[in-house]
């Protein structure tokens, strides 16, 4: 019998991972017919009502999982939407598709690339492990790619080097695109560590890469571009300005063309600016001034549109234009102030899904736990009324024979009444315990949602730099999201930010002590004095003759205020 049982699960574990290589495919093939409609919302939209009409007709889950993987392709440019259908997708795929789990993966690693570096490279080597394990590894040259992406953003070129070669050596011959994009990388990586001239012969050699191809499509065009832009940033910094003027030119002319490389042209600017400043031309820098003016309202990404008012606010300045000054100014304050709303909306959208998940996951862990413990309970229900059948039986044969098998008996039903009031008890305790378990979890909830609040309030501070206080704000947000570090401090003194400021302010004011230099780090975020004393657990009497002190030190008069002064020093 066991024998029989053994066999049966064995064939049905072997025949449950052919079904899953051959739906694996099922996905391969749909991911083709996503990336044939070149991100027109519209065949997407016909895509997904095509899988979502077989769901419905079939009942299969397959195909519930196939248009919820579509669909997210419908949200590219919302960014939580996005993310809670890919979570939404991982919960109904529940590891059955190897395909479908490492995309989920592939996906949140680029979502949160830039905003949660830590947790973008858990979900990266999540992907990595399970593809390395997989046949066709079709996301691996991508995975060696964006996990060399991440090592470059955390400043390590070197790793980041050795994953792009990993990528180049996975990538197929005829993805001439991503092949050039590996050496275009690795110049990048020479450039940061100094190798200019080792930059200029990389980016040559995959420009030549793609212009040895007949009719390259536009997203090849537009990256030949790019790298020739790239170039061009290269020889300015050899101090080559003829050359670089000459393909950061052909990069702008290219952008120009159409609407659609606006974000481009914004990015473009910076290398040309700088050019045109160190070569004296202001008829040309004019010219981009202009242009940069004409394109600002067309343009939908509110990040780069900051970036393109601070270029203009710059120009502006420094031509001492008080007109242009004013307005770019009051826009520049109206677009940061939207941005950092947007921002911490998009942090509570965020925050909301991957709490929604865990507790979802936690939830699922602990209702499977409850609905065990509750089969147990009712096996030992039935056994112990079954035993109590038995002994009654039992009794009653014995009642007629003697007395003294009467008074064993009794002694037998009540040590059985006892066992079943232990039951009970026990059965009561373990409610009590799941109990204290949920109310826990909602208690650690309640406080993450505090937390975020407080730094909601601390993110509505006028800020001099809004990018430096993003970065710590999701760096924040990051840690609260990870569950043993319950007491992290508000202030990171490990940071290289923060410790950069400490020394450019003891390097100025050598006078000042160390817990002076301290409360300068919290006066500088603006902290209230009831916030730094719970920080520091003196009293906010105490923090506010300090500040007074400080003020005096450093020789600012009453009316200066010690927090912008601070946000001043660079």
């Amino acid at each position: 019998m066991y024998r029989v049982i053994i066999f049966t699960l064995v064939s049905f574990l072997f025949l449950s991972s052919c079904h899953s290589k051959v739906e694996d495919d099922y996905f391969y093939i749909l991911d083709k017919e996503y990336t044939a409609t070149q991100n027109d919302k519209n065949k997407i939209h016909s895509l997904y009502l095509k899988e979502n009409e077989k769901y419905k007709e079939t009942q299969d889950l397959k195909y519930l999982i196939s248009s919820k993987y579509i669909e997210q392709f419908l949200y590219l440019e919302d960014r939580s939407k996005r993310i809670s259908l890919i979570y939404e997708l991982l919960r109904i795929n529940n590891k059955e598709y190897k395909y479908i789990t490492t995309a989920c993966n592939f996906y949140l690693a680029l979502e949160f690339q830039e905003t949660s570096p830590k947790l973008s490279l858990q979900f990266l080597n999540r992907a990595i492990y399970i593809e390395d394990r997989s046949e066709k590894k079709l996301f691996l040259p991508h995975l060696y790619h964006l996990k060399g992406k991440w090592y470059y953003s955390q400043k390590n070129y070197s790793q980041a080097k050795l994953y792009f070669k990993k990528a180049l050596n996975t990538f197929s011959k005829e993805d001439i695109l991503h092949i050039a994009s590996m050496y275009n990388n690795f110049a990048l990586c020479d450039s940061m560590m100094g190798s200019l001239d080792l930059s200029i012969k990389q980016t040559q050699y995959a420009i030549q890469i793609l212009q040895k191809k007949n009719n390259l499509n536009e997203q090849e065009t537009a990256f030949l571009y790019l790298m020739k832009g790239n170039l061009g940033a290269y020889y300015l910094n050899k101090k080559e300005y003829q050359l670089a003027e000459k393909f950061l030119t052909e990069e702008l002319e290219f952008y120009k063309k159409t609407d659609k490389y606006i974000l481009d042209i914004a990015r473009n600017a910076d290398e040309l600016f700088k050019l045109y400043r160190i070569t004296n031309q202001q008829d040309k820098e004019k010219k981009l001034v202009d242009l940069l003016v004409t394109i600002v309202p067309k343009m939908t990404d509110l990040s780069y549109k900051i970036e393109v008012c601070e270029f203009l606010l710059d120009y502006y300045i420094k031509n001492g234009d008080l007109r242009g000054i004013e307005l770019q100014s009051a826009e520049l304050l109206k677009m940061t102030k939207k941005n950092q709303e947007d921002t911490v909306r998009d942090l509570d959208s965020v925050s909301d899904i991957l709490n929604g998940y865990i507790l979802k996951n936690i939830n699922q862990e602990y209702d499977y736990k409850i609905s065990e413990h509750r089969k147990k309970n009712v096996l030992l229900v039935v056994l112990v009324v079954f035993v109590i059948l038995v002994c009654i039986r039992t009794i009653l044969q014995i009642r007629k024979k003697n007395k003294l098998e009467r008074e064993l008996l009794e002694i037998q039903n009540s040590i059985l009444e006892n066992s079943k009031e232990n039951l009970e008890k026990d059965i009561q305790l373990q409610k009590g315990k799941i109990k204290n378990l949920h109310l826990n979890l909602n208690l650690k909830i309640e406080t993450e949602k505090a937390f975020l609040e407080n730094l909601k309030k601390m993110k509505k501070s006028k800020n001099a730099n809004p990018e430096d206080t993003l970065k710590d704000l999701f760096f924040q947000t990051n840690n609260l999201l990870q569950i043993d570090q319950k007491n992290h401090d508000f202030i990171d003194e490990s940071s290289g930010e923060t410790k950069e400021f400490m020394k450019k302010l003891a390097e100025r004011f050598t006078f000042l002590t160390e817990s002076e230099l301290k409360l300068c780090v919290y006066f500088r975020l603006n902290l209230s004095s009831k916030e730094v004393s719970l920080l520091e657990n003196i009293r906010p009497g105490s923090v506010r003759v300090y500040k007074t002190k400080l003020k005096y030190k450093i020789g600012l008069d009453k009316e200066t205020d010690l927090s912008a002064f601070l946000n001043s020093i660079k």
